[in-house]
């Protein structure tokens, strides 16, 4: 072996470096790219995966390339360290993602209502190729989330219809949910229906909701009930993001709920009395001093007592 050859890294540990870089500079642009500048998820999946395989390779390659600078003495250990680093960081990723997955049950889609879920209309055209369908998955995603989240039930509300409906799309909107549909209940249809989509906030991932008020009780005295649904548009788990989601809606909607009852004790602000500035006032004011200063002369000209004589 000449001495130039010596001086020269193998090729194993040359392409470890370039292909680990590589798929770490790709999975970042990829991730960017999707999160703010609107890359397809379908895309952004398959590209992923791909930067994946490429870290995959690199560290096959650093390992040959560790054999070689044993054997042989030649440089490129540097080389093969930064590219060892770089791939078990990405391969962490994946290997991480799958071990928490365990902790959770495998759905994607969750909902106060699995006999009846709330369907998705304006969203369902958006679950066409690779994503997950709109349809709710049936009977054994219901019995997983009966068993992993037995709170999520619907919630009975002492509104109308209608008021119940615009405070729900408000608190959507005050969750930075982005609202694609709203049909309020009217008088022939009793029902109302709203659709909305989160994004995860590293990865931006869409997830669907869609919300169903109805009408319960009588009609003197309405009441309304709320079912909610949030499905993960890509992926077979949801790492209980889902769930959570509709815990923050509900939670969201009773704080709403408590901050428009009345305090006990509170005057309405409908049965305040009302004075109109300038003359009525002065007059207000004007008669409670009157009422006043009379009060005082009577008392001042009250005859006093005396005691009677012995």
């Amino acid at each position: 072996m000449s001495d130039a050859a010596a001086e020269t890294p193998q090729s194993p540990s040359l392409w470890c470096s370039r292909l680990a870089v590589f798929a770490l500079v790709l999975i970042a642009v990829v991730t960017l790219l999707h999160r703010f500048f609107g890359l397809p998820t379908s895309v952004a999946l398959n590209v992923v995966a791909a930067g994946f395989i490429l870290a995959a390779l690199a560290l096959a390659l650093g390992l040959i390339g560790m054999i070689g600078v044993w054997r042989t003495g030649r440089p490129g250990a540097a080389r093969i360290a930064l590219g060892i680093t770089l791939s078990l960081a990405l391969l962490a990723v994946p290997f991480s993602a799958g071990f928490l997955a365990r902790s959770y049950p495998l759905i994607n889609d969750v909902t106060t209502d699995p006999a009846d879920p709330p369907a998705y209309r304006a969203l369902a055209a958006m679950r066409s190729g690779k994503a997950n369908p709109a349809d709710y998955p049936g009977a054994k995603f219901a019995a997983m989330q009966a068993a992993a989240y037995p709170d999520l039930k619907p919630m009975d509300v002492n509104r109308p219809p209608g008021e119940t409906f615009d405070l729900v799309v408000e608190v959507l909107r005050r969750l930075q949910m982005t609202v694609v549909s709203e049909e309020p209940p009217t008088e022939d249809t009793v029902i109302g229906r709203a659709e909305a989509f989160d994004r995860t906030l590293m990865l931006g991932f869409f997830d669907d909701i869609s919300v169903r008020v109805m009408a319960t009780g009588d009609p003197e005295e309405p009441q309304s009930r709320i079912d909610l649904r949030s499905s993960s548009r890509y992926g077979q788990s949801d790492f209980g993001a889902n769930a959570q989601r509709l815990r923050d809606v509900m939670r969201e909607i009773v704080a709403r709920l408590e901050a428009t009852v009345p305090a006990p004790g509170e005057v309405p602000a409908g049965n305040a009395k009302k004075l109109k500035p300038g003359k009525n006032a002065d007059q207000e004011k004007a008669g409670g001093r009157t009422s006043r200063d009379d009060a005082r002369k009577d008392t001042r000209r009250a005859p006093e007592r005396r005691a009677p004589p012995p």
